[in-house]
């Protein structure tokens, strides 16, 4: 596909699919919009008025056509496996907006189809690519905190939802459609594998009959640990901080736009000996010399390597190497379905 336009097919011209997807290829000069398809008529009309695309009302439809590179699968998050499974045994290379799938023997069939049809599966974790992530990464690959060993990411909202995102029938809630990318990032950072998981789903403000606040506690195979809260009930004040770095010489806070770093050197710092009988003064003991601190605020801006987008063209047009493996995400969807166990909102494994 070197050198060759990359013919793309949406399926799904909603928030994703348009917003994002539709987006993103109109952007890009190696890319071209081919053929699209929605079940509403002026969805199909406004994408044939702007990139003189086929529209379909069915998905089986814009499969038969044998112009298609790959296919972006925008659909219903309950219709993603489906849907992508379908366009792998069709021949085409397939992009899958997150979750991935509902279950892990959804997300196996869809790695076994792409490998077995020799097709590459993207799935749309996209917020690896971000400034921000990029810039916790090189905070920790720094050394600067020393052995990370714990983080925190809070995230909250009030809203009252009352779209299809709140219907388990279509595999609603914020686990499925918000919490996939702070889990991904967090699993990314840890660098271990997570063998301990608990969590907590409710439903507090939003309709339907999904969960709108999610609390989940991990724990790596390298014993770091992670606190995440994704919160779409929470009215707060004061914003907490988004993401806290707890490393074994300095912690970094968050706020979404910029990192505060304070650490220390541990060669200067000592070490603590404990004094042992009564404490002096009936006091928390601290004779150990005081630490010197060092402080900076930095943009929480990291760096560039590029888009989604451009992993997915050099992928196919210069053989690179995938940044976002299904197979990673095949974890991020098993830790999902840990921190589900036990809750009212529990789904079928397969």
């Amino acid at each position: 596909m070197a050198n060759q336009p990359i013919r793309y097919g949406i399926a799904g011209l909603g928030r994703s699919g348009w917003n994002i997807h539709a987006n993103q290829i109109r952007s890009r000069s190696e890319s071209k919009l081919v053929a699209v398809v929605d079940p509403i008529k002026e969805r199909r009309q406004e994408a044939i008025d702007e990139f003189s695309c086929r529209a379909y009302e069915n998905f089986e439809s814009m499969l038969e056509h044998g112009d298609l590179d790959v296919v972006v699968v925008a659909t219903p998050s309950v219709d993603h496996a489906r849907n992508s499974i379908a366009a792998l045994e069709a021949g085409k290379h397939v992009i899958c907006e997150k979750p991935m799938a509902m279950n892990l023997v959804e997300a196996d069939l869809m790695i076994q189809t792409a490998e077995s049809y020799n097709q590459h599966l993207f799935i749309h974790q996209n917020y690896r690519f971000q400034s921000i992530f990029t810039h916790l990464q090189e905070v920790i690959n720094s050394g600067v905190l020393g052995d990370l060993y714990h983080i925190r990411n809070y995230n909250s909202n009030f809203a009252r939802r009352d779209d299809w995102q709140t219907l388990a029938k279509n595999g609603g809630g914020v686990l499925n459609n918000k919490c996939t990318h702070n889990l991904d990032m967090i699993m990314q950072l840890m660098g271990g594998k997570v063998e301990t998981v608990m969590g907590d789903l409710q439903q507090i403000a939003s309709g339907g009959d999904v969960e709108d606040h999610v609390k989940a506690f991990l724990k790596a195979d390298n014993g770091c640990t992670a606190d995440m809260e994704v919160t779409s009930a929470q009215n707060i004040a004061t914003q907490l901080p988004t993401w806290i770095l707890c490393g074994t010489t300095g912690t970094l806070t968050n706020d979404g736009k910029q990192s505060t770093i304070r650490w220390f050197d541990p060669s200067e710092a000592g070490e603590v000996v404990v004094v042992e009988g009564a404490a002096k003064d009936r006091a928390y003991g601290s004779s150990t010399k005081p630490i010197d601190w060092h402080e900076k605020i930095v943009p929480a801006q990291g760096p560039n390597i590029g888009s989604f987008y451009d992993n997915v063209t050099a992928v196919l047009q210069e053989d690179a190497k995938m940044y976002v493996t299904p197979q990673s995400v095949r974890e991020v969807l098993r830790v999902m379905t840990e921190i589900r166990r036990g809750t009212n909102f529990e789904v079928p494994e397969g």
